[in-house]
């Protein structure tokens, strides 16, 4: 027997899943839990702007990768090194209309994908709080540009 092949990857559709799922569990207090997803919200909706509108694919193995001159350049895959990557290719048109995401402090600097093996105690309730209000906020820029056609 073949195992079913994976589904297709969609990092919007997942972002939003992360998103709407840490809001939740903010809401019962599970902030440790919320911290993450927050995370991995932020990281696919960064990675869905890069590929639905910056101009990167996906490899074969599903990670974001950049047409640099004769070359293919494979993206950093985790926050918060991704964070920086999108305003090295965001250019023109597109740069300004990130510049507010792009200018702002990475608020995802300590975060980090390895923390889901952590025992949660570096995590606040305001740092987790942090992290979903800056998801909500990539998650908007990526929705609306879908609705401009562009992002604005």
């Amino acid at each position: 027997m073949h195992p079913p092949p994976a589904a297709p990857t969609h990092f919007a559709a997942a972002g939003r899943r992360h998103l709407d799922d840490g809001q939740e569990l903010f809401r019962q207090g599970r902030h440790v839990t919320a911290d993450h997803l927050a995370g991995l919200a932020a990281e696919c909706g960064l990675k869905a702007i890069l590929i639905d509108f910056l101009g990167a694919t996906l490899s074969s193995r599903g990670i974001p990768q950049i047409q640099q001159g004769t070359g293919t350049s494979q993206l950093r895959h985790h926050l918060p090194e991704l964070w920086g990557q999108v305003g090295a290719y965001a250019t023109g048109r597109s740069r300004t209309q990130f510049i507010a995401l792009l200018t702002a402090t990475n608020p995802f600097a300590s975060w980090d994908i390895a923390d889901r093996y952590a025992d949660g105690s570096a995590i606040t309730q305001q740092s987790s709080k942090n992290h979903l209000t800056t998801a909500v906020s990539v998650t908007r820029i990526h929705e609306q540009a879908r609705l401009n056609g562009s992002v604005s």
